[in-house]
């Protein structure tokens, strides 16, 4: 129990930290594709992935097997959904764009978490999906941003991060996804049972 509640509150502080610092999700809806804006997204979330990586490792004090691979799973997530954002065009729809978004996160728990269980690699993609459009259409409900300064639309990205954070950490958690990170000391997939 102490295991998923740290994977959660690592992440939700990373993200939250993230969205205020480095404006995660980034900024879906420029007229045009925007492949520079990808560029600098990419970097922006590699940070904000370096950020929740380096969190999570050590609040499940992870091995040095399992550890860089939570930091590489993060920064590829965290930098390719920034990215995605950011070069988006408002001719993309915005479940489009984040549907594709989930598309990354399940295809980092395969290739880098090295994770095997189908409802863990799915939940991990709807659930970063979900808590990304989520944090972003509740923002708006809440009438975020507040203004249109710096600070202001850092708060609203921190919205957005603390949602996702929340909804993505609950989800991977439930279905056992930080048990199984523990567990994998060696760099081995685990094909345990999600549930204890």
């Amino acid at each position: 129990m102490m295991t998923r509640l740290a994977w959660i509150a690592a992440i939700i502080v990373g993200l939250a930290a993230g969205g205020f610092a480095f404006h995660f999700p980034g900024s879906y809806g420029n007229p045009v594709l925007d492949p520079s804006a990808a560029v600098v997204g990419i970097l922006i979330g590699g940070v904000n992935g370096l950020l929740v990586g380096a969190l999570v490792w050590m609040a499940l004090r992870l091995s040095r097997a399992a550890g860089p691979r939570v930091l590489a799973a993060s920064v590829v997530l965290i930098g390719l959904t920034h990215a995605m954002n950011d070069a988006s065009s408002t001719r993309i729809p915005f479940l489009v764009v984040e549907a594709v978004a989930g598309v990354v996160a399940a295809g980092t728990a395969v290739w880098i978490l090295r994770e095997r269980r189908p409802r863990v690699v799915i939940v991990a993609g709807v659930a970063w999906t979900a808590g990304i459009v989520l944090g972003g259409w509740s923002g708006d409900w809440l009438g975020l941003p507040l203004s249109e300064t710096p600070i202001g639309w850092s708060v609203d990205h921190a919205w957005d991060g603390l949602i996702t954070g929340l909804v993505w950490g609950v989800a991977t958690a439930t279905i056992g996804l930080p048990d199984a990170l523990r567990r994998d000391t060696a760099g081995r997939s685990t094909l345990e049972p999600a549930y204890e």
